[in-house]
Formats: structure tokens, C-alpha cells, sequence
């Protein structure tokens, strides 16, 4: 952290509402999982497939009980259902805890679009296992360690001047960055971002 010390008249506070649209999310899953096989390895290290993802589409859920919306489009890999193409929809209430600052899943449920495949309890539990460990886990998430990383980034780099743009530069230090509010709407994840902190901005030229 930057040991600068503050002056009154430095010192800001501010609060700013942040939208990231769902449409952003979705092409980096879609890099990530799309083409992922969805294996199960039995007690001799045996490896059986038994999904292939082909793509993933990413909503705000219109049921009342959960935000987010995760429609998973899957190809069946096992000789009995071998070729086939169903859809999974996942749907999960995505939380903030702001006093911990932790993401987490409040609740979620699987449904399938097809009830004789599903019927099999081989494949519903391969699936559950991998929606849980893959998508589900990896939304309970720590913030403070991720925000601990960028601030410290940051104020490395406002140790000394840096140009916001032509003739104006900024030097200062963020001494604490909060995420205060989290909600899905309208196909957006909203989130109010509180900051602290000193900051000076220099003027070097009115040519700007």
C-alpha cells in the first residue's frame, strides 16, 4: 500500500454503480466449457464418457426463486444414449455476503428436457456431480484476497503521477474498496462499488 500521507482536502468517498451485462460473462464460459467431456473415473482409474458440452448460454432467470440461468446444450456419449442432444437448464441464486465479501449459491436445481435419459441414475449423478464441481463451486468465491491483489496493483501505479489522459495525471492511494450491493436484473449483474481513499489529479497543460 502506498505510505503517502493524506490531506483533508485529498480525501475522497465515493460510491459508483457498476453493470457488467450478462452478454460479457457468457463468451468467456463458452470458451472455457463448450467442447469439454464430462467423464466419471470408477474405482480402477477407468475413465467412461459420458457428455460432450456443445454450448452454454448464460440468462437472468425468470424464475422468482433464483437470478441466473445457465442452459446447458450437452451430446450423450454412453452406448445406450449415444449421439443424442439434450438441454440442461441449471438455475441458481447467486448471493453477495457483503460483510464477508464472498459470492456464494444460496440454491440451485437441474432440470433436464427429457425424462428417459434422466430417468438413468448413472447419468443424472455424473451430471450433478460435474454442474456442482465445475459451475457451482467455482461461484462461491472470496473477493478480499482477489480485491487485496488489484489494490495493491493500483496503488503501485499512483505512487507516482500517472496520465489519466493527455496533459492530466493522477497520483493517489485507494485504502479501501468495498462491494456494498449485488443484483441481476435485466440480463446485468449490478454491483455499488465503495472506495476510500486520497487522490490528487494534476492539470499540467489547459491544452486538453
Amino acid at each position: 500500500m502506498n505510505s503517502n500521507p493524506s490531506k483533508p482536502d485529498q480525501d475522497i468517498s465515493l460510491t459508483l454503480p457498476v453493470r457488467i451485462g450478462l452478454g460479457t460473462i457468457e463468451p468467456f464460459l463458452k470458451k472455457k466449457f463448450n467442447g469439454t467431456t464430462i467423464s466419471k473415473t470408477d474405482a480402477k482409474g477407468k475413465a467412461s464418457n459420458y457428455f460432450k458440452i456443445l454450448d452454454l448460454n448464460l440468462a437472468e432467470s425468470d424464475v422468482e426463486t433464483y437470478n441466473v440461468e445457465l442452459r446447458l446444450q450437452l451430446e450423450t456419449l454412453t452406448r445406450i444414449f449415444n449421439k443424442k442432444v439434450i438441454e440442461v437448464m441449471v438455475q441458481a441464486d447467486l448471493r453477495l455476503d457483503v460483510e464477508a465479501q464472498k459470492l456464494y449459491v444460496e440454491a440451485y436445481k437441474i432440470n433436464s428436457s427429457g425424462e428417459s435419459w434422466f430417468a438413468n441414475t448413472i447419468l443424472n449423478s455424473v451430471l450433478n456431480t460435474f454442474i456442482y464441481k465445475k459451475f457451482i463451486k467455482s461461484l462461491h468465491l472470496d473477493l478480499m484476497p482477489i480485491i487485496k491483489e488489484k489494490l495493491d496493483l493500483v496503488n503501485a501505479k499512483l505512487t507516482s503521477k500517472m496520465e489519466a489522459t493527455k496533459n492530466i495525471s493522477i497520483m493517489g492511494n485507494v485504502e479501501d474498496f468495498t462491494l456494498k450491493h449485488f443484483k441481476i436484473k435485466k440480463d446485468e449483474v449490478w454491483v455499488l462499488v465503495h472506495t476510500e481513499g486520497w487522490c490528487v489529479i494534476a492539470i499540467e497543460d489547459l491544452e486538453f
